[in-house]
């Protein structure tokens, strides 16, 4: 298959999955806590901007070609009956310049059929678990996942980070709630129980949902429900409102974090770095926790380019995959797979906004 032209607009693509964007925040809401109770035992006056501009110098993250580049998983964990299983059906690369302090974000559908460093096929978001579950090689799922993405975008990983819904729900808690308006009103008839998936009769599988339009102040547990409802009437069934409806929580848990009333209140900030500490599977160790948070100081969150690679864009808009109506070599299932048989396009494609400014 021939290679198609890949021109790119760059403004085009600022506001595309603006989702992604606030993935990041998550990520640097965490650092900021952790960094926050590392400067906070280092000097009294860590909130004096003076201390930290001087200190900025001193960042001593991995890079290379002067890029700092994060995986960012997001987990969703479920038990059914003795059975666990655990997908990382959110996949970004958050890459931040060092030089010009600018972060382009990168995200991989869950369904690309890919190949980790043993051998093993499967969908990119399984490669996690498989190898958390087998570390006989000495290899982690989170490093596992950073190999493969690299053979992916043909950039190298620096860190990774997998943060699961769980966590999602106890920093809303620790924050006293978020205050998300709730554009449309809609039900979900259908919102899944965790535990009874296989209960009869089918009806007690399911919670009803409802939402009313309007401002309103969710626990964890509510703004959970609010950004996984699959099936809402009003027009909230796809995937399109359901990563509307994230964007207003995350960017709202930004909001309340980054609050005075939280940067001023010691216990909050001691809670989110606890929750960062127990909860978060990461090789981002103490050290960088600090370095990553002075670096966020430089960040300008306004000018975030986001990027997708599927199947249902323009090439130049990142569509570079495609679903093969055969799927017999891939047990059956769903994928996606490059339309040029290898990586090399996609590779091509993501080198264009690391590096053409």
């Amino acid at each position: 298959m021939n290679y198609v032209n890949l021109k790119i607009d760059k403004k085009k693509n600022i506001k595309k999955t603006s989702f992604s964007k606030y993935m990041i925040i998550i990520l640097i809401t965490f650092i900021f806590a952790g960094g926050g109770m590392v400067l906070a035992k280092k000097s009294k006056q860590w909130f004096n901007p003076i201390s930290i501009i001087a200190t900025v110098a001193s960042v001593n993250l991995k890079e290379t070609d002067g890029r700092t580049n994060i995986l960012i998983l997001g987990s969703d964990k479920r038990t059914v009956g003795n059975i666990t299983s655990e997908l990382t059906d959110t996949l970004l690369v958050a890459s931040i310049g060092r030089v010009e302090n600018d972060v382009v974000l990168i995200s991989l559908p869950r369904d690309l059929w890919v190949e980790d460093s043993r051998g093993a096929k499967s969908k990119i978001n399984a490669v996690y678990t498989i190898n958390k579950q087998d570390e006989s090689d000495n290899i982690s799922g989170g490093n596992a996942t950073m190999g493969v993405v690299e053979k992916v975008l043909g950039v190298p990983v620096h860190y990774y980070l997998v943060l699961n819904f769980e966590l999602f729900k106890e920093a809303v808690d620790t924050l006293g709630g978020v205050d998300i308006q709730v554009d449309k009103s809609f039900i979900d008839y259908y919102y899944p129980i965790e535990g009874k998936e296989n209960s009869f009769p089918e009806s007690e599988r399911y919670e009803i949902l409802k939402f009313e339009a309007g401002p309103q102040t969710m626990n964890g547990e509510t703004a959970l429900k609010y950004v996984r409802s699959r099936q809402g009437t009003n027009g909230e069934d796809t995937d399109f409102a359901r990563s509307e409806r994230q964007q207003k929580v995350i960017a709202a848990i930004k909001n309340k974090a980054l609050s005075l009333n939280t940067l001023i209140n010691p216990k909050k900030i001691k809670d989110l770095y606890d929750l960062y500490a127990a909860n978060v599977d990461t090789n981002i160790n103490f050290n960088d926790v600090q370095d990553f948070y002075l670096l966020s100081q430089q960040i300008n969150f306004d000018k975030i380019i986001s990027i997708v690679l599927d199947d249902r864009s323009a090439a130049d808009e990142g569509g570079l995959l495609y679903a093969p109506e055969d799927k017999q070599l891939y047990g059956g299932a769903y994928v996606l797979i490059p339309k040029t048989g290898n990586f090399s396009q996609l590779h091509a494609y993501v080198q264009r906004y690391l590096f053409s400014k």
